[in-house]
């Protein structure tokens, strides 16, 4: 209705009319807010559960690979080598659940590409080292594989694990930020 028709309507239609169009403004109003709401709540969610799966990855690959260490360990000074093939198994299936939660943590996307490369290229040299020790062991070489498990504690693939770490973190820190700005409203 224009301005015109409606100074021409009663004080009944005008208020009526008045009351109709604020209603309907409200209502859609408040359909859009629910809609974007919704949406924020949805992609919040779905960054959040982001990045607590790629920390539970990273952290599940640092339980495994300590597992598998521990495993080579115990395998090297143990001179029973009829339990070697136990420890060795429990070696592989360690790996495998490493790489399982490495190909889960490049998928959340949460981690940079290069990141995760990085973090995955270290874990594999050290698989690479320990299944060399492995070998060293089995062959009744423990010399070979006291000098394999020199390079097992290098510090640069320390330092490769902790950065991947320190991103995995940071990427929690930022959701943990996120939730607080949506609570307070700030």
């Amino acid at each position: 209705m224009t301005y015109k028709k409606l100074e021409q309507l009663n004080l009944k239609k005008r208020l009526n009319a008045g009351y109709f169009f604020v209603i309907t403004l409200m209502i859609l109003s408040g359909i859009i807010s629910i809609a974007c709401f919704s949406t924020l709540y949805t992609n919040l969610n779905h960054y959040i559960h982001g990045a607590q799966t790629a920390d539970t990855a990273v952290k599940m690959c640092r339980i495994d690979v300590n597992i598998a260490a521990r495993n080579i360990r115990e395998m090297a000074l143990n001179d029973d080598t009829s339990t070697y093939s136990n420890y060795k198994q429990t070696v592989v299936d360690k790996l495998s659940k490493v790489d399982i939660q490495l190909k889960t943590l490049k998928a959340t996307g949460i981690v940079d590409a290069d990141v995760c490369q990085e973090y995955s290229d270290a874990l594999q040299k050290w698989g690479e080292i320990g299944y060399a020790i492995i070998e060293d062991i089995e062959s009744g070489d423990r010399d070979a594989a006291s000098a394999r498990s020199c390079i097992f504690s290098s510090s640069k693939q320390s330092g490769l694990v902790a950065t991947a770490r320190i991103s995995i973190s940071g990427a929690s820190m930022a959701s943990v930020k996120i939730l607080r700005r949506y609570s307070t409203g700030a």
